[in-house]
């Protein structure tokens, strides 16, 4: 199981939240609590945005595990940005280790294509960022039919060779045009029904006691979703947690800290707990959605998935 962690609020430096933590997801990808396996070092990626030089998500992604890429610890500092994704990778057994593999994925299809030449389809998509941590169950079985289900943009869109990159074409296919100006009841409504259909071509092809874990987090950069969800079996679902306040922050004396834990600035939402502080964290129920709307506000809210 991977591990991951986005962030939603006032502009911070990426290595603020990346390094400095006492359990940061760096520290994750050699120790996670959580999880029966604590490495996660099958590559890793993060994605974030600066609205002042670009409207699509800058994306880093290496198969080189995050506790030994120095490339990002020197380039994090000088990051600022609103939002961000990050995502620390255990690969499921069969999937390749490569860059491609590697989350976030970006919306849409690959290219550098003139801004005015593209659909506002294809411009919504592009500004999409999306990471699972979790599995989909029956996935050799059901594949096939995911693809089949895909027009030929977004079939095209898929380079990897992961089931989540997969769930992520299905789920844009969900959103159609709303993927132009989404809201958090589009994202939400996309990903129900995304589930759904996994679901059932599950019960179709005989697979549906295979489990689906589906800790998922989409976001443009304005609003975000993130998901925890298990299907049929809840045993083993992976562990998510949110965190809100008005700033987080490292201070001198290399502590974690936030200021007014009563406060909605800034979100967090994790795999684990980056750190200890009981006023700001509250786990994230079984089959709920994290739900993050432009102005900030936070709420959790019940998953409706068919099967």
């Amino acid at each position: 199981m991977c591990r991951f962690v986005a962030y939603h609020g006032s502009p911070i430096s990426l290595d603020e939240l990346l390094y400095k933590p006492e359990h940061s997801i760096i520290h994750q990808s050699t120790h996670a609590f959580e999880r029966d396996e604590p490495l996660n070092g099958d590559g890793w990626g993060v994605g974030w945005y600066t609205f002042q030089y670009q409207r699509d998500p800058a994306l880093y992604r290496t198969v080189h595990p995050a506790w030994s890429d120095d490339n990002m610890r020197q380039i994090s500092p000088a990051v600022r940005t609103p939002v961000f994704l990050s995502h620390v990778r255990a690969a499921s057994p069969g999937l390749a280790v490569q860059q491609l593999n590697c989350h976030p994925f970006q919306g849409g299809q690959d290219g550098r294509e003139d801004e005015t030449e593209l659909s506002p389809m294809e411009r919504g998509r592009r500004r999409l960022l999306f990471m699972h941590n979790g599995k989909i169950g029956g996935y050799r079985d059901i594949i096939r039919h995911l693809y089949r289900k895909l027009p030929d943009d977004l079939f095209f869109s898929v380079r990897g060779t992961t089931d989540s990159e997969l769930a992520f074409a299905v789920l844009q296919d969900y959103l159609g045009q709303y993927v132009i100006d989404p809201s958090v009841d589009d994202f939400q409504r996309a990903m129900e029904d995304m589930l759904g259909y996994m679901n059932g071509l599950k019960t179709k092809l005989s697979r549906e006691e295979e489990t689906t874990d589906a800790n998922m987090c989409i976001t443009d950069g304005k609003r975000m979703l993130a998901t925890r969800y298990a299907h049929p079996d809840p045993q083993d679902a992976p562990s998510l947690y949110v965190a809100t306040a008005d700033r987080f922050y490292c201070d001198a004396d290399g502590g974690f800290d936030t200021v007014n834990p009563e406060g909605r600035e800034s979100v967090l939402v994790a795999s684990e707990r980056l750190f200890e502080d009981e006023r700001v964290w509250q786990r994230v129920p079984l089959d709920h959605a994290v739900r993050v709307h432009v102005d900030g506000t936070v709420s959790m809210e019940p998953l409706d998935v068919a099967g």
